[in-house]
């Protein structure tokens, strides 16, 4: 590694430790709670120094080292801490390190929410849709606008998540999907032993490299996240294998816990002086000086980094404190893109044409758009080429349409509808289907927190264009488990539209 990647790495450190600093002192101005990257830094910078314009990454909300990393500046930043109409990811819609980016100059970054390890089936179905187009050959084609050619290495996807959210059942749905089709994914926990006041003795029986090694194929490394060095030289060797190999891996960053959970939960109200005192011996900046120092860079050299860092900082906080408010005439904006049908056109009752069951209707209409667009893909439960749904509702569309376009997978709700966000956002149009209606509410966190708040909080970037059927009163006397009605649960959220 040279000399500048470490200074440019330096110099971002500063800026994050800054940024830590200046929102403490300010906490009564800031208009909701943050968390900072205060002991994540060396990692988060390590990794995103190394990501490309082509590939994907969804940060969580301890990640500003990250997209400090990726290009982004604390003025743009602290527009989102400060819930101003100029936020690039939310415009004032979203709290701090809430990113969302759409643009050719960085990387992909779908709409990410506070629920923590929700964030991994949707960043998965990214990988999902990377590795249709290229099965397709059509990676050229689709990720041309981020400067990817087939002469350049290729396209990753990487998801962010704290270390007790590994514990969610939902990350296990992503992680058995990713080994099961080998997708070009990479898992980064950061690892620093605290979800808010639950430590990892308490809350979990194994680490992440631990839970992953029962996931077979899924490749994993611990590594020391505190040191920048380790850390951008095990990130090199784990994109380099993912990109050639295309198989998911799994990185377990241990990490000091520096600042609090949050500016509204207090370290000093849950953690001990010996804990505390146990983190601050990781601490990565002090880490990262005594490289520099090693390698022959002066203490006046650093000195005059952190000071110009510091006053960047500064200025730029005064800056987006001064930045105009959100309109709140644009409260109501982005809860759906517009579309352009806003009336049914066509015969409902064609004359000398005959009345066709609804089941039947249902499979010519998923048939047309397959065929219109290809694109299209179908998947869910025994959708595939053996059954056509229990309904035989998808009946003949493998045959028509092969295997890659309309398949099985495993009882699995929460990715079914979960993993949609991601393939939308590649601009894939997929339809997925929940066998029974009652079976909806494993995947009703998905349709909650990431598919209905999408369009919103990314201030219209990121429409999840999907379509999930879910057969309603079948059989006419399955009883509750699968004849139920459950339009009326679902005409409760905010962002969706029921047909």
């Amino acid at each position: 590694m040279n000399t500048a990647t470490v200074l440019k790495a330096y110099q971002l450190m500063c800026m994050a430790k800054a940024m830590a600093n200046i929102y403490e002192e300010n906490r009564t101005i800031t208009k909701y709670v943050h968390s900072t990257s205060r002991g994540h830094e060396a990692i988060q910078l390590a990794l995103g120094l190394q990501l490309e314009t082509y590939d994907s990454v969804s940060p969580y909300y301890r990640d500003d080292s990250l997209l400090l990393a990726l290009g982004f500046t604390p003025y743009e930043l602290m527009l989102q801490l400060l819930a101003k109409a100029d936020d690039p990811f939310s415009g004032g819609r979203s709290y701090y390190c809430h990113p969302s980016y759409n643009k050719p100059d960085k990387p992909l970054i779908i709409h990410q929410s506070s629920a923590t390890g929700m964030q991994v089936i949707p960043t998965t179905g990214i990988a999902q849709a990377i590795q249709y187009f290229e099965q397709k050959d059509l990676l050229s084609t689709k990720l041309a606008h981020r400067n990817y050619t087939k002469d350049t290495s290729k396209p990753i996807v990487v998801c962010s998540l704290g270390d007790n959210s590994v514990t969610e059942g939902e990350v296990s749905e992503a992680f058995q999907f990713a080994v099961l089709k080998k997708l070009p994914i990479i898992y980064l926990v950061q690892d620093n032993q605290w979800g808010i006041s639950a430590n990892a003795q308490e809350s979990r029986a194994m680490n992440a490299c631990e839970y992953a090694k029962g996931f077979k194929g899924l490749h994993t490394i611990e590594i020391d996240g505190s040191d920048f060095i380790e850390s951008y030289s095990n990130i090199k060797t784990v994109f380099e294998q993912v990109r050639t190999q295309r198989e998911p891996f799994l990185v377990q960053a241990n990490v000091p816990l520096l600042g609090h959970h949050t500016s509204g939960v207090r370290k000093e109200f849950y953690r001990t002086e010996d804990d505390l005192n146990k983190h601050a011996a990781q601490d990565p900046f002090p880490k990262l000086e005594q490289a520099l120092y090693k390698i022959g860079v002066s203490e006046k050299q650093l000195q005059h980094i952190q000071n110009t860092a510091i006053q960047q900082v500064q200025q730029d906080f005064q800056k987006a404190c001064a930045a105009s408010e959100p309109d709140i005439k644009d409260v109501q904006k982005h809860i759906f893109i517009p579309t352009p049908i806003t009336t049914e056109k066509g015969e409902r009752s064609p004359t000398q044409h005959e009345k066709v069951v609804m089941v039947d209707a249902a499979l010519f209409a998923v048939e047309e758009i397959l065929q219109q667009n290809t694109d299209a893909i179908l998947y869910g439960q025994d959708v595939g080429r053996r059954l056509g749904g229990v309904f035989r509702e998808a009946a003949t569309l493998a045959q028509k349409f092969g295997d890659d376009r309309v398949f099985n997978t495993a009882i699995q709700e929460a990715y079914i509808i979960g993993s949609t966000v991601g393939l939308s956002a590649m601009g894939m149009k997929p339809i997925v289907e929940i066998q029974f209606a009652d079976y909806i509410y494993p995947g009703l966190n998905q349709l909650v927190t990431e598919i209905s708040k999408s369009c919103y909080l990314s201030n219209g970037k990121f429409n999840v264009q999907t379509l999930i059927r879910i057969p309603v009163g079948a059989y006419g006397g399955g009883g509750p488990y699968h004849s139920g009605s459950i339009e009326s649960t679902l005409l409760s959220i905010k962002g969706i539209k029921i047909v």
